[in-house]
């Protein structure tokens, strides 16, 4: 079974980086021991969308103020169906179903485990089967307040998802909702690729605040940095020079740029656009530019 390894090492990453600036120079492949780097960026773009989908997912059953206090989750979850049909997420507005256990601390730890079964279809359009379980420690929103993922049988579209993930509020109650996440994730694909990632990232809402039910005001920044080691020991560094945007209406990153280099050497970039909601983003190489299909996994190495 092939597998790579993905170290992710993701903060905020300010690297000047200007999509325009035609003077950008590429180093090549001869230049540099990346096997296949065709192949290392889509694998790790496809899976860059696919974490997008889950930790939105994921937010919409814990974030809540008024879900989280003592009592609040027993009336939301006993009311699946009329919850469903304000968010507007799922097709059919058929949504997981949902459990909760509440510990001893008014409530605290909470315990919530959400079952996709064979398959929930989204609005957007993807499939997540399987179960994610979070343990929530406080009130969302509150200084400290920390989350906690595991994964059992889960899956977005055609891609597994398993492992550990902690989210940890470190905005304003009120004035912002700011988050900084660490995990350590495996990933398979339907050619039997295994990704392993190690790692942190932050993602801010810029608008959206006052829409709790609502995804389609929705805008959140994401940043960060991350170096990669696969299997074949190429390592290499990407870093999001331009905020990746990503719209509640969209399945996919909207705009921002991601660089990837080795030795302080740049030998890719992706360009997610201007905004506009589509599968469709620039790759450039010392080949020139290359539209890629977001989502689309290919992995093989050169002959």
């Amino acid at each position: 079974m092939k597998k790579l390894l993905f170290v992710f090492l993701i903060g905020i990453a300010f690297a000047s980086c200007d999509k325009s600036d035609d003077s950008v120079k590429f180093i090549g492949e001869d230049e540099i021991s990346i096997t296949d780097v065709a192949s290392v960026i889509d694998t790790e773009v496809a899976i860059a969308n696919v974490m997008t989908e889950v930790d939105y997912e994921s937010d919409m059953f814990t974030l809540e103020e008024s879900s989280t206090k003592s009592g609040g989750y027993g009336y939301r979850f006993q009311n699946l169906a009329e919850l469903y049909k304000r968010w507007r997420c799922y097709q059919d507005d058929l949504g997981p179903v949902v459990t909760i256990e509440e510990g001893d601390n008014e409530g605290f730890p909470k315990t919530i485990t959400i079952d996709y079964g064979d398959g929930i279809t989204l609005r957007n359009g993807r499939v997540i089967s399987g179960i994610v379980t979070i343990v929530v420690s406080a009130l969302p929103r509150t200084d400290g307040a920390m989350r906690e993922f595991t994964y059992q049988n889960f899956k977005v579209d055609s891609i597994g998802i398993a492992g550990y993930k902690k989210v940890v509020f470190s905005g304003e109650s009120g004035v912002s909702r700011k988050f900084d996440h660490e995990y350590d994730l495996n990933f398979t694909f339907a050619d039997e690729t295994e990704v392993s990632c190690v790692g942190n990232k932050t993602k801010e809402w810029v608008e959206g605040l006052d829409t709790s039910y609502d995804r389609a005001d929705d805008k959140i920044h994401i940043t960060g940095q991350d170096v990669f080691v696969d299997s074949e020991n190429n390592e290499f560094k990407k870093e999001i020079a331009d905020y990746l945007l990503r719209l509640g209406t969209c399945k996919f990153i909207v705009s921002g740029v991601v660089v990837y280099s080795q030795n302080s050497e740049e030998f890719a970039r992706v360009d997610f656009g201007d905004g506009t909601c589509d599968d469709k983003a620039i790759k450039t190489t010392t080949d020139g530019d290359e539209e890629i299909t977001l989502g689309n996994h290919r992995h093989g190495r050169k002959k």
